[in-house]
């Protein structure tokens, strides 16, 4: 049986998270100051995570769900390439490869995303701040600790993805990745997890145009 060791951390945001995330609000708010024709929208989907790292060899995917805002600011007058800030509900985790044991975390994830629109065809990459909100542990289905205080609360990574947008009605599929370049436990002795994240997401823009 696999076990897993939670240590009892103490939650802090290092300089870099603190820098990463200004650089973010930075970002979206010289988008949004200078960007023409921003469009609010909404987006859901489902997501296939597991955790990647060294020590995830015996840990499968799990499936989950995404949803929240999305919003697009053109940065050229064809809108050949935008800025797309989001902030999701993300739901990931990962269970053992005998079905035992299952960590589900829940985050609030803040990608700020450069896309370039080539036709029906779009191309999305950014980097990503995500905020852990709620999880727990179960074992053969039953809930054993509701408390991940032992996980980084703030984690740093990174968005990609492709999909097809159908211009005048505003909506697009499409499939993304998310990767975490932090690790899930600041204590160097704990697994070596992170968070992986393959995603199929549906977006809708409200007034069409995307």
């Amino acid at each position: 049986m696999t076990r897993f060791i939670l240590p009892n951390l103490t939650i802090k945001f290092t300089t870099m998270k603190k820098t990463i995330l200004l650089l973010v609000l930075a970002v979206t708010t010289m988008v949004a100051a200078h960007a023409q024709g921003p469009r609010i929208g909404i987006r859901a989907g489902a997501n296939y995570s597991g955790f990647s790292g060294s020590d995830a060899d015996n840990l499968d995917r799990i499936f989950g769900a995404h949803g929240g805002l999305t919003a697009n600011f053109p940065m050229t007058t064809d809108n050949f390439f935008s800025i797309q800030p989001e902030l999701l509900f993300s739901m990931k985790g990962a269970e053992t490869s005998d079905d035992v044991f299952k960590i589900k975390v829940n985050y609030l994830d803040v990608p700020v995303l450069g896309r370039v629109n080539a036709g029906p065809l779009y191309f999305e990459a950014g980097p990503q701040v995500s905020v852990r909100i709620s999880g727990d542990v179960e074992q053969n289905g039953n809930n054993i600790q509701d408390n991940l205080d032992e996980f980084k609360r703030a984690s740093f990574g990174y968005a990609a993805g492709v999909g097809l947008s159908a211009t005048p009605l505003g909506l697009s599929i499409g499939v993304r990745y998310n990767g975490d370049v932090s690790k899930l436990y600041d204590d160097s002795s704990a697994p070596n997890f992170r968070n992986d994240v393959f995603m199929l997401t549906l977006g809708y823009l409200f007034g069409g145009a995307q």
